[in-house]
């Protein structure tokens, strides 16, 4: 047995990481500002000084490509860094889904330990990570609150991966979960006339392709819950370009997000891979979230604007002191917090 690797250990050496982030995020103003530095202000837009702080830091180093396994640990390990605590009224069990090739894939389904509603909405939550990193554990304590704050039961999709299934198995096994749960419906106790579906960055953009593909199903989604979606995957906007370094995700990584997904020969304007080319008249009412300090702000902006264009109810909101990863800053952050309180408020409506 390795030391290091010792799964008692590496929860003690996580409890520790948490609680100096934590303690570092909260000094008073004008001490996080001297550590800081200067404001950054780019596009009329300051970002916030706790996130300036930990990317100073503890940020990773400009343009900065890890390999496929050394990206997933660290979206894994970093993930709850400054996401909420463990929920101690929200419980999770797994239900395995069969899909293509032969292969399984695991829902995890989040709800109060105490509901006695056996009837309740949902969220179908696909996790960020670029379609190559990501899991049930990056995102855990996001559906917990999720599940506690937004009323509602959660059911997070654990997707396969590329580049090991690229494009278009992880779609494909998104379809195949929320189909699953909406004609199953008491299998999970909600009420399949009352679902959402959700994501973050690769899983908003997930979400905004189930919406689209299962708006003319028996049991569509009522709500589209979108967090810094990738919803075009044709160009790069002017974001890529102000926000091209130094603010978690980078210009370089999305490129290689890109690589490791679809294929040379892909059609990047496949409403199936670039939702924003999809018909969108019909699909579920959407709340699009946005962050200033992110390449993607742009085309979320963008397809929010599309979505109202096309009649869909939309909320677009756009949080311009945070970077892309903001989904997962809620534990600690102001705005961040703000953000997913306006999440909740959503998921509270089904």
């Amino acid at each position: 047995m390795k030391i290091k690797n010792h799964p008692k250990l590496k929860k003690l050496a996580f409890k520790a990481q948490k609680a100096i982030v934590k303690r570092i995020v909260h000094l008073p103003k004008p001490i996080l500002r001297k550590i800081a530095g200067d404001p950054i202000v780019i596009d009329g837009q300051t970002l916030d000084v706790s996130v300036q702080v930990i990317l100073k830091l503890f940020g990773p180093p400009p343009n900065h490509l890890a390999s496929v396994a050394s990206t997933r640990r660290q979206i894994d390990a970093q993930g709850p860094l400054l996401a909420q605590s463990n929920h101690k009224d929200i419980i999770s069990d797994d239900f395995p889904l069969d899909v293509s090739g032969g292969d399984s894939i695991t829902l995890r389904r989040y709800r109060h330990r105490k509901v006695k509603d056996n009837n309740q909405s949902a969220l179908v939550f696909f996790h960020g990570g670029g379609y190559v990193a990501g899991s049930l554990e990056s995102h855990d304590l996001v559906c917990q609150y999720l599940a506690a704050d937004g009323n509602c039961t959660v059911i997070a999709v654990d997707y396969r991966l590329a580049p090991e299934h690229a494009f278009p198995t992880p779609v494909n096994d998104g379809l195949a979960a929320f189909r699953h749960v909406a004609n199953n419906a008491d299998k999970f106790g909600v009420d399949a006339t009352r679902l959402a579906v959700g994501g973050d960055s690769a899983g908003g953009n997930l979400a905004a392709v189930v919406a689209q593909q299962t708006k003319d199903d028996t049991y569509p989604p009522k709500l589209q819950l979108l967090w810094v979606p990738w919803v075009d995957m044709s160009r790069e906007y002017e974001s890529y370009e102000l926000f091209a370094t130094g603010f978690f995700l980078e210009r370089v990584k999305m490129r290689w997000f890109q690589e490791q997904y679809i294929n040379d020969d892909t059609d990047t304007t496949d409403p199936m891979v670039s939702p924003i080319f999809g018909d969108l008249e019909g699909v579920a009412p959407a709340v699009v979230l946005v962050g200033g300090f992110d390449p993607l702000r742009d085309e979320g902006v963008a397809y929010a604007n599309k979505l109202e264009e096309a009649g869909v109810d939309t909320q677009l909101t756009i949080y311009e002191t945070m970077p892309h990863l903001f989904p997962l800053f809620a534990g600690e952050i102001e705005d961040a917090k703000v953000a997913f309180n306006d999440a909740t408020q959503a998921l509270r409506g089904l």
